[in-house]
C-alpha cells in the first residue's frame, strides 16, 4: 500500500517538474526578450541623439550665415546648403518673412535612419536711410577736374575738401585744421598750407602730389615751407560727395512758392509776382532782390502758418520760418544795403546770386563771430540756370565768363551757399558753409560757422545705417 503511494505520488512530482521547467522557459523567454527590447530601444535613443546633435550644428551653421550676413551689411543667402557629421548628414536654410526682416533658420539631420529637424528665429532689421549733414562743415569744391584757386591774401581758417586739384599763389595761406585734396597742390609764391613750424595745420591729406612730391615726402612732408603739418595722410578718409537737388520739385511744393494754389496769404503787403511773374518755371524774374527786399513792409505765410517770410524795411530785417521759399530768378544785392535776418530756412533761387559794392547778410547784429546759425541760419541754393530757360543749360566762368555766386563786398555775408557751377569770393568775409561744383576765392577771408541744424530743404546727402541682428528666439525642434 505503502509503494502504490510513493508510485502515485513520484508520477505527481514528475508532472510538477514539467510544469516548473516550463515556467522557467516561458520566463528566461520573457526576460531575453525585454532585454533584446531595451537594447534596441536604447540604440534608436543614441541614433536619435546623435540626429538632433548634427542638426543642432546644421542650425548653427544656418545661423553663422544670417548673422555673418548682418554684420558684413549684406542679405543672407537663402539656399540650402548640405553637410555630414559623424556619419550623419544634413542641410541647413534660411529664409525670410514677408516683412523682410524675419528670418527662420532650419537645419535636418538623419543619422542611422533618424531624422531631426530643428529651428530658430532672429530679426535681421532692414538698413535704415538718414540724412547726412557733414558736407556742411565744409568748404567743398566737387569737381574732379579743374583746379580750386585760392590767391592773393586769402585765408581760409576752416576745414576745406576738394575732390580735384588745388592751386595756391600769392599769399594765399590756409590755416584751417584740416585740408582735403583728392588731386594734386600747387604752390606760387608764398602761399602755404600751415603759417610755419610753429603754427601746423593738423592733417594734410593729399592723394596726388605737392608740387611733383609724393604726400609724406620732401616738402610735403609737414615739416617745411609750403607745407606744415603735423600729419600728412596720402588717401582721403571723408567719402565726402555733393548732395544732389531737385528744382523741379522745390519749385511744385514749395509753400508759399510760385506754384498755381500756393500763393502768399492775401493782405498783408506782399508785392505782386512775389515768387515768379509767370507761373513757368524758367528763370525768368531778372532781380527777386527787388521784391525780397523792397522798400516797403510785407507778411508772406500760407495758410497753416508753418512757413512764412517777412521783411522789416525800415531796419532791413528778415524773418524766416519754415520753408523753403522758392524764387524763380536771379539774385543781385548792392548798394551799401545790410540785410539783417533771424530764423532759419533755405531760399532757393533758380538763377545766379551776387552781392557787390558794400552789401552784407548778417544772422546777429554786426555779423560777429558770435552768430549761431543754428538759431538764425539761412541757406541761398543758387541753381545757375541761364535767363528765361528750363535748367538744360547753366551758368559757368569756362563757358559765359560769370560765377554763379559771386561774392565781392566789403562786408561780411553769414550764410550757407549752395552753387550748382562756381563760386567765387572776390573780397569780404565769408562765415558759412560753401558747396560748390568749383571754388575760385580771390581775396578775403573764410572762417566757417558750421551748421548743426539744418532748415528744411536743405541738400543733404544720406546714409544707410545698419541696426544689429536680435538673437536667436523662437527654438523649436
Amino acid at each position: 500500500m505503502i509503494a502504490r503511494r510513493l508510485k502515485d505520488q513520484s508520477g505527481q512530482a514528475l508532472v510538477l517538474g514539467l510544469m516548473t521547467m516550463a515556467v522557467l522557459a516561458t520566463l528566461t523567454t520573457a526576460v531575453t526578450l525585454e532585454v533584446t527590447v531595451n537594447h534596441r530601444s536604447a540604440g534608436r535613443s543614441a541614433d536619435a541623439d546623435k540626429a538632433f546633435a548634427i542638426a543642432q550644428l546644421g542650425l548653427s551653421y544656418a545661423e553663422g550665415r544670417v548673422y555673418a550676413a548682418a554684420a558684413a551689411q549684406t542679405t543672407p543667402a537663402t539656399g540650402p546648403m548640405q553637410f555630414s557629421q559623424d556619419g550623419g548628414y544634413g542641410t541647413y536654410a534660411a529664409s525670410v518673412a514677408g516683412d523682410g526682416i524675419s528670418w527662420t533658420m532650419t537645419a535636418t539631420a538623419t543619422y542611422n535612419g533618424i531624422t531631426k529637424t530643428v529651428t530658430a528665429q532672429a530679426n535681421v532689421p532692414s538698413p535704415i536711410t538718414v540724412n547726412d549733414g557733414s558736407v556742411w562743415n565744409y568748404l567743398y569744391a566737387d569737381s574732379t577736374s579743374s583746379c580750386t584757386t585760392l590767391a592773393n591774401n586769402t585765408i581760409i581758417t576752416v576745414p576745406i575738401f576738394i575732390r580735384g586739384n588745388l592751386c595756391m599763389s600769392n599769399s594765399a595761406q590756409i590755416t584751417g585744421a584740416n585740408v582735403e585734396v583728392g588731386g594734386n597742390i600747387t604752390f606760387l609764391n608764398t602761399a602755404s598750407i600751415g603759417a610755419g613750424s610753429t603754427s601746423k595745420i593738423d592733417t594734410l591729406q593729399v592723394v596726388g602730389t605737392c608740387n611733383g612730391v609724393a604726400g609724406g615726402t620732401g616738402t610735403c612732408d609737414g615739416n617745411h615751407a609750403p607745407v606744415w603739418a603735423n600729419h600728412v595722410q596720402t588717401a582721403l578718409s571723408t567719402p565726402l560727395n555733393m548732395p544732389s537737388i531737385d528744382l523741379g520739385s522745390n519749385y511744385l511744393t514749395s509753400d508759399p512758392g510760385p506754384a498755381t494754389g500756393h500763393d502768399c496769404l492775401p493782405g498783408y503787403g506782399v508785392p505782386a509776382n512775389f515768387f515768379d511773374n509767370d507761373r513757368i518755371q524758367n528763370n525768368s524774374v531778372s532781380n527777386v532782390a527787388d521784391n525780397l527786399f523792397p522798400n516797403s513792409d510785407y507778411d508772406c505765410k500760407n495758410a497753416s502758418g508753418s512757413s512764412e517770410i517777412t521783411w522789416n524795411h525800415s531796419t532791413s530785417t528778415l524773418t524766416l520760418h519754415g520753408g523753403p521759399f522758392y524764387f524763380d530768378g536771379n539774385l543781385t544785392v548792392g548798394s551799401s544795403t545790410t540785410i539783417n535776418y533771424t530764423g532759419q530756412a533755405v531760399i532757393d533761387v533758380s538763377g545766379t546770386v551776387a552781392f557787390n559794392a558794400s552789401s552784407g547778410v548778417c544772422g546777429i547784429a554786426n555779423c560777429t563771430s558770435s552768430w549761431n546759425p543754428d538759431v538764425n541760419g539761412m541757406i541761398i541754393v543758387a541753381g545757375c540756370w541761364k535767363p528765361n530757360t528750363t535748367g538744360t543749360s547753366l551758368v559757368t566762368f569756362a563757358g559765359d565768363g560769370i560765377y554763379c555766386m559771386d561774392i565781392n563786398t566789403t562786408k561780411t555775408v553769414q550764410f550757407g551757399s549752395y552753387v550748382a557751377t562756381d563760386y567765387r569770393m572776390r573780397s569780404g568775409s565769408n562765415m558759412g558753409p560753401v558747396l560748390a561744383n568749383t571754388l575760385t576765392l580771390t581775396s578775403g577771408s573764410s572762417s566757417l560757422i558750421p551748421f548743426h541744424f539744418m532748415p528744411p530743404g536743405t541738400p543733404l546727402n544720406t546714409q544707410h545705417v545698419y541696426l544689429p541682428a536680435t538673437a536667436p528666439t523662437n527654438w523649436s525642434g
